[in-house]
């Protein structure tokens, strides 16, 4: 979490800009609604359109994580695809802000995996991106997600 915030802080800092316009954070969440359909769809190239070519991402299991570049964002969902049979991402409690030319896009999320035998695991977290607006065009330059701690066993009530 604190890896976001300074990585956040500095590209506000980084990459300062004219004030919002009008639409700017409309614009920013139809990007990012572009981007969960492309994952959904595991339309890597799709999501990959997104991502700024000097991108950072933060994955909890991503061999990559915190490496620069789309290459290796595509490596880890690469990674992420190949392990799961399907994946559903489904954005919950999403806001965004637009400073400049900078756009913040925040929440919570679940992933919902089925394994190829039809099994089903539902995992949530909280999920943070930042975008810069490149010729136009809402790109990804920092994405974070945190998912949640497993939930503890259930306790049996007896006292010693």
């Amino acid at each position: 979490m604190k890896r976001a915030v300074l990585a956040l802080a500095a590209v506000v800092l980084l990459f300062p800009g004219a004030p919002a316009r009008a639409g700017d954070v409309e614009e920013l969440k139809a990007a990012f609604e572009k981007g969960v359909a492309a994952l959904n769809e595991r339309n890597l190239d799709g999501f990959l359109a997104t991502v700024h070519e000097k991108g950072l991402s933060f994955y909890s299991c991503g061999p990559t994580s915190g490496l620069e570049g789309r290459a290796a964002c595509e490596q880890d969902w690469q990674k992420f695809f190949g392990k799961t049979g399907n994946a559903t991402f489904t954005p919950q409690e999403f806001q965004y802000r637009v400073i400049g030319n900078t756009g913040v896009a925040w929440g919570r999320y679940t992933v919902t995996l089925k394994a190829p035998n039809g099994r089903e695991r539902t995992i949530g977290g909280r999920y943070h991106l930042v975008y810069t607006k490149v010729e136009g065009k809402w790109m990804i330059v920092l994405q974070e997600n945190t998912p949640d701690p497993p939930a503890a066993p259930p306790t049996t009530g007896a006292s010693q």
